[in-house]
């Protein structure tokens, strides 16, 4: 039974009696090797004629839509959340070639992390194949090789080649092996601060501590100075441990000057290698994507030969099947590569790379699982392609003056994105859909498709001119800043653009055109409206969308109780969205003139409106106050 859990488990090699009698014995270690249960169904290749999908959101629409035009049965499983979704409205209107499947649940832990539910899916609607969608448990061995017992075709590599790349400490000695160049560091996992530091005095600072199961922006932090890398190593392996499981941690040099490079290749069962394109996607914010291009011209063509070999090599070197990335740091200065990690996945932008080479990756994810081969399979870019993401977010300004984005999930009540040639729109949203809580805050990819870089620029300025999305605040006024941006149009520029054009721009500004955008200036609130009529008390609303949390943890007091004195920069609770976790304050509430609650008064809770773990909207009431009067001076 437990190997039905843990496919890779080690066969047992002795019985109960003989570990007795070994231990009364006076020996504690049993000489007989470990042995390996061997996996069984790695890579069995079959025709897909019936695939359960397993994502949601844009990657969903993208997989359902390929699916559906590839003539294949589709069952889509869905969250409670998602269950009224556009990808689920998709399928059901594919009549009898489309199932919606609900596998309950709210949060990713409940649904979609859900294995087991996912397995007992998959048999019960009798598919023959499995695609993993992009995260989740899309990277997850074990995953993959109980797909794969069941005798149901996953649709991605080997379970040993998700193993060895998945790791990040792995991946480094498999580079290093055959001689692709890395980061400088400890090549190897950290158990201690006291390792970590000597290290980092080796490899000199600024380093970056890295979980090993890291992705998507998370597990990753920049130390600057020897002493503050005792807390920052702690403080990173617990968070790791929290959010991938484990919590082995590395070390690489941090590159100060960088560009974000992706080659993206397909293999097949035949050892045929085609690496068909690279993507920069140096605009990010906290590792996050923003935007991404395809065509880029910013290697020389010795640099860029280099990216495609040392790609191919590593595909070979752990026998890769079907479409993964090979992401590289681009060191600007030194004008050299690194490898930085494989994605063993589909990635969000791989849009933006079949804009340049006509290549649909995702159709060649169902052809290499069905046993094709990629060997006839010739790519070469055509014109330039850039792939902006639209999230649901607004920017704020912190208590301490800086810039941050919230998300902002609620329902869309006004929704234009016409149609145009060179275009390509993946939306998981529509009018009258609500943007969810509950995971990240993507609803949209817009994919254009131009001459050159400016001319893909130009065109996606002009495009988003015409999108209307109102109901929801979106990051969509941001973009089209960035692409008015000389420094973003003349391409001079590293990983640190974002941050340092939020500097210099007017931030006010921004706000007030993203409120606008939203539909949601005029929304005025001040004390007055607050205020309980007959008495002294005040309401506390809910500035946003989202899951409300009494506790910073299960295990930990309550921030506040009834009956609590607070100040107006004390947390009061935490609110969750789309996977961010923001401390509510009386200062989060802003009116027309500034703060609602005046610095220096203090309260009392009279009551709490919301439950631990509720959901609730922007407007909802959470507390009532009481403002209570100053102590007298002695």
């Amino acid at each position: 039974n437990l190997r039905k859990v843990d496919p890779a488990l080690p066969v047992p090699v002795e019985t109960v009696t003989q570990v007795v009698d070994r231990i009364m014995a006076g020996r504690l270690g049993s000489e007989a090797p470990l042995a390996q249960q061997p996996i069984a169904g790695e890579f069995a290749p079959r025709p897909v004629q019936k695939v359960l999908i397993h994502a949601r959101g844009c990657t969903a629409v993208k997989l359902v839509r390929k699916a559906l035009e590839a003539e294949l049965d589709v069952v889509l499983v869905q969250s409670d959340p998602d269950m009224d979704s556009v990808p689920a409205d998709m399928v059901r209107a594919a009549g009898a070639a489309g199932t919606v499947v609900p596998i309950g649940g709210n949060t990713s832990d409940e649904s979609y992390l859900n294995a087991l539910s996912i397995l007992n899916i998959a048999e019960a609607q009798q598919v023959d194949a499995l695609h993993p969608g992009i995260g989740f448990l899309s990277e997850t061995p074990n995953f993959a090789a109980l797909v794969r017992q069941k005798g149901i075709n996953f649709i991605g590599p080997k379970v040993m080649s998700m193993e060895t790349m998945g790791n990040k400490s792995n991946a480094i000695s498999t580079t290093m092996s055959i001689n692709v160049p890395v980061v400088p560091g400890s090549h190897g996992i950290i158990d201690s601060s006291e390792k970590a530091l000597e290290v980092a005095e080796r490899v000199g600072y600024p380093i970056l501590l890295k979980a090993v199961h890291g992705g998507g922006g998370k597990g990753i932090v920049k130390v600057a100075r020897p002493e503050q890398l005792h807390q920052q190593f702690h403080q990173v392996t617990a968070e790791a441990k929290s959010a991938f499981g484990n919590g082995d941690i590395y070390i690489e040099k941090c590159v100060t000057s960088l560009r974000h490079i992706e080659a993206q290749i397909l293999r097949d069962r035949f050892g045929h290698t085609r690496v068909i394109g690279l993507r920069d996607c140096s605009v990010q914010r906290n590792n996050q994507k923003l935007l991404e291009e395809s065509g880029s011209t910013l290697l020389s063509e010795q640099l860029r030969s280099e990216v495609f070999a040392c790609a191919a090599k590593i595909a070979e070197a752990v026998d890769y099947i079907g479409a993964g990335t090979v992401e590289f740091i681009y060191d600007v200065p030194s004008d050299a590569i690194y490898f930085m990690e494989m994605n063993t996945r589909l990635q969000v932008e791989h849009p933006v790379t079949e804009a340049v080479t006509g290549i649909d990756i995702v159709k060649q994810q169902f052809l290499i699982a069905s046993g094709e081969s990629v060997e006839h399979l010739t790519a070469s870019e055509t014109g330039y392609g850039l792939e902006v993401r639209v999230n649901a977010e607004r920017c704020v300004i912190d208590g301490d003056g800086e810039v941050t984005f919230m998300p902002t999930p609620g329902k869309i009540t006004k929704y234009q994105l016409p149609a145009r040639d060179d275009v390509d729109l993946i939306s998981m949203v529509d009018e009258g859909k609500t943007v969810s809580p509950f995971y990240d805050s993507l609803i949209i990819q817009i994919i254009i498709h131009g001459e050159n870089r400016i001319d893909a620029i130009d065109r996606m300025r002009s495009y988003l001119e015409t999108v209307v999305i109102e109901g929801v605040s979106t990051n969509i006024s941001l973009v089209k800043r960035i692409l008015s941006d000389e420094v973003f149009r003349e391409g001079d520029y590293d990983t640190t653009y974002l941050p340092k054009f939020l500097n210099r721009i007017d931030v006010p500004a921004l706000i007030d055109e993203i409120d606008e955008a939203s539909g949601s200036r005029g929304d005025v609130v001040d004390l007055d409206s607050l205020r309980i009529e007959g008495s002294q008390e005040l309401r506390v609303l809910s500035p946003s969308t989202g899951v409300f949390y009494r506790t910073p943890s299960p295990s930990e007091p309550e921030y506040v109780n009834v009956g609590s004195e607070v100040e107006v920069d004390e947390v009061l609770c935490v609110l969750e969205a789309m996977k961010m976790f923001a401390p509510f304050r009386l200062t989060s509430c802003a009116g027309a003139s500034g703060a609602l609650y005046p610095a220096g008064q203090r309260y009392r809770i009279n009551r709490i409106n919301v439950s631990n773990g509720q959901q609730v909207n922007e407007g909802d009431l959470l507390f009532v106050i009481e403002p209570l009067a100053a102590e007298p001076r002695p």
